[in-house]
């Protein structure tokens, strides 16, 4: 008999414990489940707001006691996060949720949740590794993205790929023409930087873009009482800057453009068939210049379709506040230092160019 009641309570034993066994498995399977999907989703919403193409930054400051759901809040009010929820989780399960560091902040749209998080809650007493690189006025794209290669910052074909397949929030940049050879050729301003040691390709242009925007605010009332775009002025400062050598003939080729512009003739600069060749020459053939292409002044009348380089503060200050003269016509006088001859008729600008000629050969003879 004690026998027998053994057998049944140790048979009844087992069954409750294997029935616990399986309601812990099951359980442990749904709470896995419940965590796999909040985490896939994390991650998956993360991802999905890495790839949207138009980014943009702000700047927010963390006070003593900002909490992770105000922060979330702020970031999806910005359309930089999205979705709060899984901002906060991602905090939590990271421990990152009490270890917001108060300080000011640039974030960008392109940075994921976790990027978010390490650098609010970075250590700022120490002092991350920077780069510090300077491009020269009149660079076009591939210069910009060659000197960045060769500073071993980024590759040529990341910062190219964020040129071209990125789209970047500012109100300059909207309405540009569609058929331009790079939609922020002219627009990434040409200044010497700081970066962060591994910086994003479109770190660097949002930095580029943001000092355009302060250069291009100081000259608001020009732009506004313009009878030509800021696109369009900075298509004819870019013509400056790789037509001019000295600041005191910027003004002056600026007045020779606009004489020809408001003269219906074509504009006829070299530096915009430059553009299109695929390697800059030292002298441009007649083949040269009937090269089909928006940006060809010779064959085309008015400004080309977009700048042709970066720009530096004079040749834009010069493109609005051109100088007013009679000029139709200039040629280089001196190439050692980069000086020019002005003329107002065509006769004069042969002569010009003899004189010039003569100076580099003393025999020629026209």
């Amino acid at each position: 008999m004690f026998k027998r009641g053994s057998t049944i309570r140790f048979t009844l034993s087992t069954i409750l414990s294997l029935a616990l066994l399986i309601v812990c498995i099951v359980g442990s399977a749904r709470a896995f489940s419940y965590f796999f999907n909040y985490t896939s989703n994390i991650v998956e919403s993360d991802a999905s707001r890495e790839k949207n193409p138009n980014i943009k930054e702000i700047s927010i400051e963390i006070l003593k006691g900002t909490t992770v759901k105000e922060l979330a809040d702020l970031l999806y009010e910005n359309d930089f996060i999205s979705n709060p929820f899984y901002f906060r989780l991602e905090s939590k399960l990271s421990k990152l949720d009490t270890q917001l560091k108060p300080g000011k902040y640039s974030i960008s749209s392109n940075m994921s949740n976790t990027q978010i998080l390490k650098l609010l809650t970075s250590d700022m007493t120490v002092a991350e590794e920077t780069i510090k690189f300077t491009i020269p006025e009149g660079y076009t794209i591939i210069q910009i993205a060659d000197r960045l290669e060769n500073l071993n910052i980024i590759s040529k074909e990341s910062f190219l790929d964020a040129v071209n397949n990125r789209e970047y929030d500012y109100a300059f940049l909207r309405n540009l023409p569609r058929d331009t050879k790079y939609a922020l050729e002219g627009y990434l301003f040409p200044d010497t930087y700081i970066v962060r040691k591994g910086a994003t390709p479109e770190e660097i242009i949002i930095k580029m873009l943001n000092r355009f925007q302060e250069i291009i605010s100081q000259y608001s009332n020009y732009i506004n009482s313009s009878e030509y775009s800021l696109h369009e002025v900075l298509a004819i400062a870019s013509i400056i800057e790789q037509e001019a050598k000295l600041s005191e003939e910027r003004p002056i080729i600026a007045g020779v453009i606009y004489n020809r512009l408001n003269s219906d003739m074509k504009l006829q600069m070299c530096s915009t068939v430059q553009y299109v060749l695929e390697k800059r020459k030292a002298a441009l053939s007649y083949a040269d210049l009937e090269v089909v292409s928006p940006y060809n002044t010779y064959t085309n009348t008015g400004i080309p379709i977009g700048p042709i380089c970066a720009p530096g503060a004079e040749s834009i200050s010069a493109a609005l506040m051109p100088d007013t003269n009679d000029y139709y016509f200039f040629v280089v006088k001196n190439e050692a230092e980069g000086s020019h001859s002005f003329s107002a008729t065509a006769s004069e600008h042969e002569r010009n160019k003899t004189r010039y000629k003569q100076s580099v050969d003393k025999n020629f003879y026209e």
